[in-house]
Formats: C-alpha cells, structure tokens, sequence
C-alpha cells in the first residue's frame, strides 16, 4: 500500500477497523524521528506524512465509545521496519493495535 521513497520506510497507516473514532501515538526507535500523534474516523485510514529510517517501536490507540474513552492493548516492538497497522475490536469494550499480514495465499 504504502509507496517506499528512495530513502526509508514506507510511512506508517493505521486503519481503524472498529465503529469508532480513536486517536493515539505512533513512537519511534530513534531520539532523531519524532513521534507522531494521530486521529483517524472508523473505518478510515490514517497515514503518516513521512517516515526515512525510523523503527517503529509502539503504537497506542484511545478508542472514543459511547461508554467512554477506552484504552487500546498497544502494539509493542524492538523495532521494526513494518508499515501497515489496524485498530480491531477483540471483545465487548476491548480494542488491540495490530499489524496487518498479507492474506495472499502460498502457490
């Protein structure tokens, strides 16, 4: 999905998979890539306007439902180069920040 510039990662998106608006942060390996701070609609993508050569290491998400704001599980990681993320909702009230995998199947 996401275009690779010719020097870098492809900028990181979010898609928010849930029936609610949600909004969190998106952190970097590095003390040189600043963070960045997203709010995306239900079923929308957000995507970062850029990226270069930063890991991501955490991805939070607050997800705004009519019973309140509710603290998504984070995405968590030592660093990694992957660009394509998703809020899903995994229970009544429970939300988790996931990567996305590729669905092809093996020829």
């Amino acid at each position: 999905m996401g275009n690779r510039g010719t020097s870098g990662y492809a900028p990181v998106q979010i898609f928010n998979s849930t029936s609610y608006n949600a909004f969190g942060t998106v952190e970097y390996a590095s003390i040189f890539c600043s963070d960045d701070n997203y709010r995306v609609a239900r079923n929308s993508t957000w995507t970062a306007s850029s990226r270069g050569i930063c890991l991501v290491t955490r991805i939070t998400a607050v997800v705004q439902t009519p019973s309140g704001n509710i603290q998504a599980e984070p995405y968590n990681s030592s660093g990694t180069s992957f660009s394509q993320f998703a809020i899903i909702q995994v229970g009544e009230n429970r939300f988790q920040v996931t990567r996305v995998v590729s669905a092809r199947r093996r020829k």
